[in-house]
């Protein structure tokens, strides 16, 4: 299981999502959200270039590629999404519910 600190990129500092912060992993093997990489990519003729933020390797794909079509999916924090934000709906509810019984036990 992974921690909160692993669900999170540490470029921007939010979590990963299933839609734009999708975890993308550089060949470097470290991982960021493809907001991100987006940001960090260089175009130079047919080559796009990501330095990684944290050990300043240089991956390198071809330009004719997407970002999703070039990079992986890290599926080890994939997997994790929707169990994160199950958990945090859960709190949510649990919340409402006793701010309900709040009110009407003041009523």
């Amino acid at each position: 299981m992974l921690c909160n600190e692993d669900l999170e990129c540490v470029v921007c500092c939010y979590q990963y999502t299933r839609s734009d912060r999708i975890p993308r992993i550089l060949h470097c093997k470290h991982t960021f959200c493809a907001a991100c990489l987006e940001q960090l990519c260089k175009m130079d003729g047919v080559i796009r270039t990501i330095t990684c933020p944290m050990c300043r390797w240089i991956t390198c794909t071809r330009a004719s590629l997407t970002l999703p079509g070039a990079l992986w999916v890290n599926t080890e924090i994939w997997d994790q999404i929707p169990k994160v934000l199950q958990g945090k709906q859960d709190v949510t509810e649990d919340l409402k519910d006793t701010e309900a019984q709040l009110l009407k036990s003041t009523l």
